[in-house]
């Protein structure tokens, strides 16, 4: 009886600590989470936001805005627009086939869509779909996320990593090494590149005024990453937002000194202490999720969220902080701005909200 007991405990202790799992990761310590206080006190700005379209919308992940409309992609692969006084029900464009997310609109009138499934997709206006890149380097892209376009056409868009899809999206987040990228392709010759890698789960992209630099958003690092296209700095890459009150998704410019940031859930410290615990992760990988030491661990993209967005200025200053603790407004993941008012996208919700351009903190 003694040495069965021994052979299990020692083939506990063994699959403890060598059993495989479907993360590798690696440990790095995140940015210092700022507090919930000051200019980040929860005010519940958010909750007068409408709600537009309410219940004909499933996941309108980002928007664009031209002519008088508004145009966003839904889960289903649709891409939908509507009278942006929301005075008509949206009416479908054109069907991706996949599930378009960020989008852009280019010089020539295309609406230019990150799609996480078919890569990086072109749609006229006529409603003709084709895609214009689905790998760089011989690998395909696994979640094309979001995208800006330069002055000189060339298409900046990230991958959210170079290891996980959508469908597993939440193993990149408890994995959570730096395996996102920002890539560049090039229309004038059909041709993909990778631009700036080791990022911790790549996502909102978004130019600098003049096309000067390109800003690109890392959702497990919490801060926006900037990387030089034009002058003395040409290649090289550097902080620009070095810790944010939440997990950034989409970034935009509003064309007048403001870049609007969504993030997509608040900051989880002890969740965020793990980062440095690999082994941690791995333990709890293979224990029951009821012994989890940290049950958030396990939520991936489902973590308890409610609406946050900040606004950031040319120097990487916060100088806005809007907030819907009493969950009136659910995740955020994009913002963008057009004649006065921020209109709300969210890949967890059946609206676009929009709400009056608030007064710096």
């Amino acid at each position: 009886m003694v040495g069965l007991t021994l052979v299990f405990i020692f083939l506990s202790i063994l699959y403890l600590l060598r059993w495989p799992v479907v993360i590798e990761p690696i440990g790095w310590h995140p940015p210092v989470a700022p507090p919930y206080e000051g200019r980040f006190a929860f005010t519940n700005s958010l909750r007068k936001a409408e709600k537009l379209w309410r219940g004909k919308l499933a996941g309108p992940e980002a928007t664009a805005i031209k002519d008088g409309y508004l145009y966003t992609g839904l889960s289903d692969g649709n891409v939908v627009r509507a009278s942006i006084d929301g005075s008509s029900d949206p009416e479908v464009l054109a069907n991706t086939g996949g599930h378009p997310l960020g989008m852009k609109f280019d010089a020539a009138g295309n609406l230019i869509i990150c799609d996480a499934d078919k890569g990086l997709v072109c749609i006229t206006p006529e409603g003709e779909v084709s895609v214009l890149s689905d790998e760089v380097d011989g690998r395909p892209y696994n979640v094309a996320d979001d995208l800006d376009i330069a002055p000189d056409g060339k298409i900046y868009f990230s991958d959210i990593s170079s290891k996980y899809s959508m469908a597993q999206a939440g193993y990149a987040m408890m994995e959570d090494n730096p395996l996102g990228e920002l890539i560049c392709y090039d229309p004038a010759t059909k041709s993909s590149r990778v631009v700036l890698d080791n990022l911790h789960l790549a996502n909102g992209v978004a130019m600098g005024p003049g096309g000067d630099y390109v800003l690109v958003n890392q959702t497990l690092g919490f801060c926006v990453t900037r990387l030089w296209l034009q002058g003395p700095k040409a290649g090289q890459s550097e902080p620009f937002v070095l810790s944010l009150p939440g997990g950034p998704d989409n970034i935009t410019y509003n064309g007048k000194g403001t870049f609007w940031v969504a993030l997509a859930y608040p900051r989880f410290p002890r969740l965020e202490a793990l980062a440095s615990r690999p082994f941690k992760k791995k333990l709890m990988m293979r224990l029951p999720r009821f012994l989890a030491l940290v049950p958030e661990f396990f939520n991936g993209l489902n973590l308890p969220t409610f609406g946050l967005l900040v606004g950031v200025d040319m120097e990487g200053n916060i100088t806005h902080f809007m907030d819907a603790k009493d969950n009136s407004i659910g995740m955020v993941t994009s913002v963008l701005e057009h004649e006065g008012h921020l209109y709300l996208g969210s890949l967890m919700s059946d609206y676009v909200a929009r709400i009056p351009v608030p007064e710096p903190v």
